[in-house]
């Protein structure tokens, strides 16, 4: 590759985005997709409907980390608002502190999520190919 062809603005543009921007997006990002994940459980297509009547154990556990991840924002509005009121813990700092956590606590748990569903994934694909 030759150095004429290397386009350093966009590159340094794509770095910028993907250090200080994308870390901001993600969490809004698979709290939406576990919303999407739940509300399409009754879809004929989804993972919860083809494989939970071989997997019923993994299928709900791998849900279960959907349902964490959607009852994660309020909640932690919850614990913000009463961190923030209570004195004891510093008020107005502990609010924006709980609230920072609250909005970045579904990459965790997204990130358990998707190594688990990893598996899920390749025996929902297996069983699509068995039945061609």
């Amino acid at each position: 590759m030759e150095l004429k062809h290397i386009d350093f603005g966009k590159a340094l543009l794509k770095v910028l985005e993907l250090i200080i921007v994308k870390p901001f997006a993600l969490p809004w990002h698979v709290y939406k997709s576990a919303l999407l994940n739940l509300s399409n459980t009754g879809s004929e297509d989804s993972e919860e409907k083809v494989l939970s009547v071989d997997f019923p154990l993994f299928t709900w556990f791998i849900r279960m980390f959907d349902a964490l991840i959607a009852i994660t924002y309020p909640i932690g509005i919850v614990f913000a608002l009463i961190a923030g009121l209570n004195e004891y813990t510093g008020g107005f700092g502990s609010f924006l502190i709980t609230l920072l956590v609250t909005y970045f606590a579904p990459l965790g748990l997204g990130l358990v999520r998707e190594l688990y569903q990893i598996s899920l994934k390749g025996l929902l694909y297996l069983k699509i190919i068995s039945k061609k």
